[in-house]
């Protein structure tokens, strides 16, 4: 009930809402933010598939702990990179704010329903389109918050996500390789 109550302070007042969730530094409000992300993720690959429910919950699991120690990483290297230009942020803080950015991975939750629904909306190729449209909102609105809670510069705001990004997604993407690489090696 908290969380919708931090919803409609959100679209009242952005940056009063933001500085009370990011003063109440709850670790349940960010686990739901990942969680739901998690919740995007699964189904918009997921869906319309006959996939076993036990291999269902096993994915969310999955999908749910790459989510919290991406969150960890982009978190603690955001930080790291705000506090090289002396501003003092907490990673807790930061932890959640990418928690709450989590949400906004609902959309990919409708792109899916839309394309299970609707016969001639199938994804196929605008799959990526759609997930890029939702990162791009997502880091929009970590960079509007970051810009809005610490009073930073929209851009040295964005340097403080794509510090943390990279990273993340270059360990992803390399993972991904290895691990295709690595069955290719099996077969």
């Amino acid at each position: 009930m908290e969380l919708v109550k931090i919803y409609f302070q959100y679209i009242k007042d952005p940056s009063v809402a933001l500085k009370n969730l990011l003063e109440k530094r709850s670790f349940l409000w960010a686990c739901a933010g990942y969680f739901f992300a998690t919740l995007g993720w699964v189904l918009f690959f997921n869906i319309g598939d006959h996939v076993f429910v036990p291999l269902f919950l096993l994915k969310i699991v999955i999908v749910f702990l790459a989510e919290l120690t991406a969150g960890y990483f982009i978190a603690s290297l955001c930080g790291l990179y705000l506090d090289f230009c002396r501003v003092k942020v907490s990673p807790a803080e930061l932890f959640v704010l990418v928690g709450s950015a989590g949400f906004i991975k609902g959309l990919l939750v409708s792109f899916a329903l839309i394309s299970a629904a609707v016969p001639w909306a199938d994804l196929g190729f605008f799959a990526p389109l759609a997930l890029l449209f939702v990162f791009g909102l997502q880091l929009a609105y970590l960079t509007r918050s970051l810009s809005r809670v610490y009073g930073l510069g929209i851009g040295r705001a964005l340097g403080a996500w794509m510090f943390g990004f990279v990273p993340v997604l270059s360990v992803c993407i390399l993972s991904l390789i290895f691990f295709v690489w690595g069955i290719a090696l099996l077969a």
